[in-house]
C-alpha cells in the first residue's frame, strides 16, 4: 500500500463511504423508514433488493424503536434482531436525515450470562486496590487482556502537548514491548482525537480487510457520517501504520476524564482476532470504571499535594525580608524554591541584572529565553517539556535544560 503520509490533519475520516466487512448496514429515511442504502458482505439477504422496502419488512426490530426511542446522540444497541431467520446483533444511530443500523454476527463465547458479568465485575474491583496511577494502569492493561484475548495490550496516556507515553503494558505473546515509549502527537491527529471522545470503541479486525462501499439509491449517500459507527471503516494511513508495527488486529477504547481524552487503551494482536459487540460494550464498560478511577485518583494525589506545596510557600515567603535584595532573597530561599517547582536550576532577569542558582545554561542562552518569554506577553506561566522545540538554539543545551517554566512579573 503506497500511503502519502501528509495533511492526515485534513483526512475526513469520518466519511469513508465503506465499512469493515465483519457485519452489515442498512440506511433508512427516519421519516419513511424506506431503506435507501446498505454495505456489507455478498450475502443472500442484504444486497440491492432491499433499497426501497420498508425497513420493518427487512429485519424484524419488533417495539426496540419506535419513534419515541430513536436515539437523539450516539449509539442506541438493539441487541437480538431476527434477519432472514438468522438471530444477529443490532446497534443503531441517527446520521442527519438517516437511521442507520448495523448488524453484526453473535458469538456464543461472549454470551451475556451471569459468568460474564462476575467475570466484568472482578475486572473492575481489581482497580480499586492499586495504590497508584502507574499501578492502575498496569492493572488496567492485564484486566483488558483478560477480556479480549489480545495478544498486547497498551494504556497510553496523552501527555504535554498531546504526545502519548505508554503507562501500563500486558503481554500474553512474543509481541515487542513499548511500555515507558513516548509517541508525537502527529501519530494521532486531531480529527480521530474527536472521534475517540464521540465513539468510545473502534475494532479493526484484520488489517489486510478489503473496504465494503456503501450503495445507495442516492450516490451522496456514500458521503454519509459515519461517526457513531461500529463498522466504520477507518485511514489507510492508519492501516499502514499498524502493518509497519507487524499488527494483525486491533482495538482501542477511549480513557475520558472530566469530558477530556486523557489516553487510551490499544489493543493488538498478531492475527485477525473478531470481538463481538457484548465483548465491545463490555470493553467501554470497564474503560469508562478505569476513567473514574483514573479521576479519584488524580484528585487524591492533588488533595495530598496540597499541604506539602503550602508548607513549602509558607516556608519561601518567610526568607522575605524588609531590606532584602533579591539577590539576598535567592541565596537564602533557592533551595526551597528549586523542591517547590521540582527544579534543577532556576533564574531570575531584572533590568540588566541576571540572576542564577542550581545548573543553568550559559548566561548568554539565559537572556534569550528570558527574550523569548517576555516576546509572548503576559498569557500566564508557560511551561513547556519540549524547549529545543520551542526555541530551536536550545537543543544546544538540552542535556542541561530541556524543560521550562517561565513567567512575567
Amino acid at each position: 500500500m503506497n500511503v502519502e503520509i501528509v495533511g492526515c490533519d485534513a483526512e475526513q475520516i469520518h466519511i469513508p463511504g465503506s465499512i469493515q466487512p465483519d457485519g452489515f448496514m442498512l440506511i433508512a429515511q427516519v421519516t419513511t423508514r424506506l431503506v435507501v442504502g446498505y454495505a456489507g458482505r455478498d450475502d443472500a439477504f442484504i444486497n440491492e433488493n432491499v433499497l426501497g422496502l420498508c425497513l420493518d419488512d427487512v429485519i424484524d426490530l419488533g417495539s426496540h424503536l419506535t419513534t419515541d426511542t430513536l436515539p437523539s446522540t450516539g449509539t442506541k444497541v438493539i441487541g437480538d434482531v431476527s434477519v432472514a431467520g438468522k438471530t444477529m446483533d443490532a446497534v443503531v444511530f441517527i446520521s442527519g436525515e438517516y437511521l442507520v443500523v448495523e448488524l453484526t454476527d453473535k458469538d456464543p463465547q461472549h454470551s451475556l450470562d451471569a459468568s460474564f458479568l462476575a467475570e466484568l465485575q472482578a475486572a473492575g474491583s481489581i482497580f480499586d486496590k492499586a495504590y497508584s496511577l502507574q499501578e492502575l494502569c498496569q492493572q488496567a492493561s492485564e484486566a483488558f487482556q483478560g477480556l479480549t484475548g489480545y495478544g498486547r495490550v497498551l494504556v497510553y496516556h496523552f501527555v504535554d502537548d498531546d504526545a502519548g507515553v505508554v503507562v501500563g503494558e500486558s503481554i500474553a505473546d512474543a509481541s515487542s514491548s513499548f511500555l515507558n515509549h513516548h509517541f508525537p502527537a502527529s501519530d494521532i491527529p486531531k480529527q480521530a482525537r474527536a472521534l475517540y471522545v464521540r465513539n468510545r470503541v473502534r475494532v479493526i479486525t484484520d488489517v489486510n480487510y478489503v473496504p465494503v462501499p456503501i450503495v445507495g439509491i442516492d450516490q451522496g449517500l456514500a458521503a454519509i457520517d459515519l461517526s457513531d459507527s461500529m463498522l466504520r471503516s477507518v485511514s489507510p494511513i492508519h492501516i499502514q501504520y499498524l502493518k509497519n508495527m507487524g499488527v494483525a488486529a486491533s482495538a482501542s477504547m477511549s480513557i475520558i476524564v472530566d469530558g477530556v481524552l486523557w489516553g487510551l487503551v490499544a489493543c493488538h494482536h498478531n492475527q485477525p482476532r473478531p470481538i463481538s459487540l457484548t465483548a465491545k460494550l463490555a470493553c467501554q464498560a470497564l474503560a469508562s470504571s478505569l476513567s473514574r478511577r483514573i479521576k479519584a485518583r488524580q484528585e487524591n494525589e492533588l488533595y495530598r499535594e496540597r499541604p506539602h506545596l503550602r508548607s513549602q510557600e509558607d516556608l519561601i515567603l518567610s526568607y522575605f525580608g524588609v531590606d532584602d535584595s533579591l539577590p539576598e532573597f535567592f541565596e537564602k530561599a533557592g533551595a526551597d524554591l528549586a523542591m517547590l517547582m521540582q527544579a534543577t536550576g532556576f533564574a531570575a532577569l531584572q533590568g540588566s541584572s541576571l540572576l542564577l542558582w542550581g545548573k543553568c545554561p550559559d548566561p548568554i542562552d539565559v537572556r534569550e529565553l528570558g527574550r523569548a518569554v517576555v516576546a509572548r506577553g503576559p498569557l500566564g506561566p508557560w511551561a513547556t517539556s519540549e524547549l529545543g522545540y520551542e526555541i530551536p538554539s536550545a537543543a544546544s543545551y538540552r542535556e542541561l535544560a530541556s524543560g521550562l517554566l517561565a513567567f512575567v512579573v
